[in-house]
């Protein structure tokens, strides 16, 4: 009897987190007119690519700033607690734009990437090697810095 009432329960909780990702609370005819190319014809009007745009550099800028600050702590202190948090830190800012630059920079996402994850997993080794990570820290930095360069 508890069993069958357990089963029930998991089965209504589920459904019910299932059903909630189908709510949508815009009309059909906005979303429409939202995504239409036809009807935004002034390109600077499509205001969905540009702030795109904004997010991507402002996320870069970020990112870039991570790895001034881990590069600083390499030159100063090279705490490996705080050299591997500047590196989780890294990946966490990274993340929060990487699937917009995979999706509309694909070349320039596997540049990037090239150097940014073996900076990441480096920064997260007991063993640190500082020279490496300084490296990986000055080409991901230059990968980014061009990148911008070009969105801009």
């Amino acid at each position: 009897m508890l069993n069958g009432f357990r089963v029930i329960t998991y089965g209504v909780v589920l459904g019910v987190i299932l059903l909630s990702g189908c709510n949508n609370s815009e009309k059909p005819d906005e979303v429409q007119q939202e995504k239409s190319p036809v009807m935004n014809e002034n390109p600077d009007a499509n205001t969905g690519e540009t702030k795109n745009e904004e997010l991507i550099k402002k996320g870069v800028g970020d990112v870039i700033q991570s790895i001034k600050g881990l590069e600083t702590e390499i030159s100063t202190e090279a705490d490996t607690k705080k050299i591997q948090e500047m590196g989780k830190e890294i990946s966490s800012v990274w993340d929060s734009i990487e699937k917009q630059v995979e999706d509309e920079y694909p070349n320039w996402y596997e540049r990037i990437e090239k150097n940014l994850y073996p900076l990441i997993g480096e920064s997260g080794n007991p063993e640190k090697d500082l020279e490496k990570i300084k490296r990986l820290s000055v080409a991901t930095k230059k990968d980014l810095q061009l990148f911008l360069e070009e969105v801009n």
